[in-house]
Order: structure tokens, then sequence, then C-alpha cells
């Protein structure tokens, strides 16, 4: 197997599906890849969450008047709570962050994120300042 740029793997993970970073990953070893190659390429390459945690914080500081925090367990916190949350024009948001392609959230994260939306927040699971952007611009288009 030939070596795999890293960068270039992180830039491609920003735009392509699971199913095209496959053909790229394919493209780029000159061989093709099992899915259990797939995943471990990925766990071993791409940042961890809190790398994509800080990426979203640090966008939505720069939104003016934006509140923003990093929601940390305890023994005393309420389970499946976003990892970012953040309030925007009065309006919560609440951003589960999972690493590109491996990432998935629990049954609890799942839950948690409805019980916001049926609130009248807004939560997603996301990975990238870019996805965070395009989910408070489409609340904002509402308003």
């Amino acid at each position: 197997m030939k070596p795999i740029n890293k960068a270039e793997l992180l830039r491609q993970s920003r735009v392509l599906d699971r199913r095209e970073m496959t053909i790229w990953l394919r493209n780029a070893l000159g061989e093709p890849i099992t899915a259990a190659q797939f995943n471990k390429i990925m766990y071993d390459l791409l940042p961890l969450e809190q790398a994509y945690q800080t990426e979203v914080i640090d966008y939505i500081k720069t939104i003016p008047g934006a509140f923003v925090w990093k929601a940390t367990a305890g023994p005393y916190s309420r389970q499946g709570i976003p990892d970012v949350c953040a309030v925007i024009d009065g309006h919560f948001f609440g951003f589960e962050i999972k690493r590109p392609y491996i990432g998935t959230a629990t049954k609890i994260q799942e839950q948690t994120l409805r019980q916001i939306k049926e609130a009248g927040g807004t939560a997603a699971v996301i990975s990238f300042r870019e996805q965070a952007k395009e989910v408070i611009d489409k609340w904002k288009k509402t308003q």
C-alpha cells in the first residue's frame, strides 16, 4: 500500500461522502480497501473529536452576540447533552460533534437532540464549522 497524504485526506474529508472517500482512498492507495481498512485509516488519520469541537466553537465565537460553551460530562450532569451549545439571537443550538465517517451519535444523544427540537431549539450532528454555519443560516432564514 502506498502512503496516504494526510493533509489531502483531511481536505477531502470536508467535501466527500463515505462512498466518494472510499473511491478516493482506493485511488490514493492504488488498490481496493475493505470497510475495516477504511475505518482503521480514518481512526488513525483523522483528528480526535475535540479538534472538531474547537473548530465549531471558534466559528460560533465569530458570530456577533453569540454565547457558546462546551458541555462537559460530570457525575451530576444529564447524559446526552450536545458537545457544543450556543444561544444565537435568543435561540438555542445544540451541536453533537462527531468525527467524519466514523463517529455516530448514541441513542441517548439522538433522544436528547430530538427533545431539543421538540422544545423549539435547533440540534444537529455535525463535524465541521461549515456544517454549523449551514444549520445556523438555515434557522436564520426562517426568522
